[in-house]
């Protein structure tokens, strides 16, 4: 019997066209069962984060405290300059940043908390009997303006608020029940919050070792030019969003107590509940200040339609306020972003990742604009390009 003579391109042929019915197959085994593998991935990923969730709170927390901790640590040195105690310094910066800021948390949660969950029950409580009385108020006013029954106000008023009067009860009953849940769910972390706070504070304790030990790892896994590269993006990224939060926190705890001390002196209930809406969203550059008025002008609504009249121009001047003199002192032009650059980021990061990609998508969309414009300088300087 004659044997078959070796031949590598039939062979090469042969295990190429293996390959791509291996991997046509393994493709349509994919797409067919594509809902099971997307649960497998995303009970996975659940999986992960519940393991790693305490170290992830760990860098949260230190990156969020280490610029206070770092110019604490230089107001000691002014005091103490003797290099042995640098160590103790560091401790005790991380020491008197910690309980100065948890001490602040703390009375938040014993005496804010407690008052704004209860203006949100007493808010539940009233809206059907106000949404009662603004029916009325509004049939009133249609009655004394007779012109209006030519578009028929009065049946759209019944057809639409009605149902909505009667669903209310429901509806408001089934927000508060999200909210003790989503308390119940935060109660339940406090545990991997209390071991991600001792984590944060080996991070900070040890932050050059580690930043150290990062930067080595960095340039064994990857070339040097890329190495390089990752070292630049990490720092102009750490700059952006320090710059960009610290402002921003700044700010809008800022707006918060002057919208607290405004309600107040407007006498609203709702002071505190409403000052703490319009602090938040302003921590979202442009729209947050709308996402913030909307609601507290609904609040004040229930109680009275002058009284929002009021509000709504408080706010509106609490607004400008921030937009002209306020922000720019304290944030300046901590990205470099144009107003359309801004809102573009805003809209991209919020249809993305929500509420989260509104507040992290302009310091994101900054540092990626700096690194586009160094790449284009780079280009233009290779083909000796000075100006365009």
């Amino acid at each position: 019997m004659k044997k078959m003579p070796w031949d590598a391109n039939y062979f090469k042929i042969a295990l190429y066209t293996f390959l791509v019915l291996a991997l046509t197959v393994l493709f349509e085994k994919i797409i067919g069962n594509i809902d099971l593998i997307i649960q497998y991935l995303s009970m996975l990923s659940k999986q992960i984060y519940k393991i790693l969730s305490p170290f992830i709170y760990g860098f949260f927390i230190a990156y969020i405290l280490n610029p206070a901790i770092s110019k604490a640590e230089k107001g000691l040195q002014r005091l103490d300059k003797r290099k042995g105690h640098s160590r103790f310094r560091r401790i005790l910066s991380i020491l008197t940043v910690y309980i100065t800021v948890f001490g602040f948390l703390s009375l938040t949660f014993i005496y804010v908390i407690p008052q704004i969950t209860q203006s949100i029950i007493d808010l539940f409580q009233k809206i059907p009997s106000s949404l009662i009385t603004l029916e009325k108020n509004i049939e009133n006013l249609l009655e004394d303006y007779s012109c209006f029954d030519y578009y028929n106000f009065s049946s759209i008023i019944e057809s639409n608020i009605n149902p909505f009067i009667q669903n209310s009860s429901l509806i408001f009953n089934r927000i508060f029940t999200y909210i003790v849940n989503s308390a119940l769910g935060i109660t339940s972390g406090l545990l991997n919050i209390f071991v991600g706070l001792m984590i944060s504070f080996y991070l900070l304790n040890e932050k050059e070792g580690f930043l150290k030990k990062t930067k080595k790892a960095i340039y064994a896994i990857f070339k040097a030019k890329t190495a390089d590269k990752i070292i630049i993006i990490a720092k102009e990224s750490h700059i952006m969003f320090t710059r960009f939060f610290v402002g921003k926190f700044i700010d809008s705890l800022i707006i918060g107590i002057l919208c607290f001390i405004g309600m107040l002196f407007l006498k609203n209930p709702y002071a505190l509940l409403i000052a703490v809406i319009v602090g938040i969203t302003n921590m979202i550059p442009y729209f947050g200040p709308f996402i913030g008025a909307i609601p507290s002008i609904l609040i004040t609504l229930l109680i009275s339609p002058l009284d929002a009249l009021w509000v709504s121009l408080f706010i509106f001047a609490l607004q400008q306020f921030d937009g002209n003199i306020l922000g720019p002192k304290i944030l300046g032009d901590s990205t470099g972003l144009s107003p359309f650059w801004v809102i573009f980021s805003i809209i991209i990061g919020g249809a993305f990742f929500g509420v989260l990609g509104m507040l992290i998508g302009v310091p994101t969309f900054a540092v990626i604009r700096t690194l586009f414009n160094n790449w284009v300088d780079k280009r233009l300087e290779k083909k000796n390009i000075k100006t365009i």
